[in-house]
């Protein structure tokens, strides 16, 4: 597909930013006798485009400086005919990634030296840019959007996510714990972690905060109680000063508290039932030496 065609089917994103193009298309798999026609939709990324069409010029530009080093190595020990420049030239390239772009011949002078030159196959490398930043997506969900197709793709690696997660921010290792039970027991508590980090996640995103659980555990790292314990018993607690966006974070973090401190009682079997009493919060008093210092 021309790069034309996908200017006019651009994916955007909730912000309206592009970068991605994706053209509908059908996609037909056969075995064993049998075909099926999905959805497909062939994308391009711009991001991916470049980042490829920059590693490529890389190549190429490393390519040409170890041709030109052979070039000066022409007349020394063992790259004096045009056969062993040669030889060094092809191997050059059969070395190099983007050696199947560049062509090299080693060829004798007039004056009877011999030199060295090489250019660009821009045959191939046009058809290898027909490529640059291109996949196809497949599905039988004849619903989806394109955007949510891609979407859905690009929450691929949620899974390898959550590993990263346990390797880095949960630091399950090294492992200083030898009988099976106990690492069944660290890897169950391990699991419980990394599903309260996942869930505290999508809270956030529910409510519409553009936070993940890492970006709320960095700001809220260095946050510091000062406790004062007076004479009389009493304690007086004094928070740091915090930042407006650790001032949003605590009180996403209080509200949701809030709302999952209270358990949710269900009636176990279908009959009369004692009206449950809960317990009355208890009642803090600050001695005078107290009210004294919060004054």
């Amino acid at each position: 597909m021309p790069e034309a065609q996908f200017a006019s089917h651009p994916l955007t994103d909730e912000r309206g930013r592009y970068g991605h193009y994706g053209l509908p298309c059908m996609v037909t798999f056969q075995h064993e006798g049998k075909t099926v026609t999905h959805r497909g939709l062939i994308l391009l990324s711009g991001p991916m485009r470049h980042s490829v069409r920059q590693g490529r010029a890389q190549q190429l530009r490393a390519l040409r400086d170890e041709l030109t080093a052979v070039r000066a190595k022409i007349g020394k020990k063992r790259c004096r005919s045009v056969k062993e420049a040669q030889a060094r030239a092809d191997t050059c390239l059969r070395h190099s990634p983007g050696g199947d772009l560049m062509c090299a011949e080693a060829y004798p002078t007039a004056e009877g030296r011999v030199d060295l030159r090489w250019w660009i196959d821009t045959d191939t490398l046009w058809h290898a840019m027909q490529t640059d930043g291109r996949y196809l997506l497949a599905t039988n969900d004849w619903t989806l959007t394109p955007y949510r197709m891609f979407e859905l793709y690009r929450a691929k690696d949620g899974v390898e996510k959550c590993f990263r997660v346990s390797k880095q921010v949960l630091w399950v290792r090294p492992i200083y714990v030898h009988s099976d039970e106990r690492i069944e027991a660290l890897r169950l508590i391990n699991m419980l972690a990394r599903l309260v980090y996942n869930l505290l996640e999508r809270e956030m995103r529910q409510r519409g905060l553009p936070w993940t659980t890492r970006r709320l555990i960095e700001q809220l790292e260095h946050l510091t109680v000062i406790e004062t314990h007076c004479w009389d018993g009493s304690v007086v607690s004094r928070l740091t000063p915090v930042s407006d966006e650790q001032r949003q974070l605590m009180a996403f973090l209080s509200t949701l508290m809030a709302d999952l401190r209270l358990p949710r009682f269900r009636p176990a079997l279908t009959g009369p039932s004692e009206p449950l009493i809960l317990p009355a919060p208890p009642v803090v008093t600050l001695g005078q030496a107290a009210l004294a210092e919060i004054a």
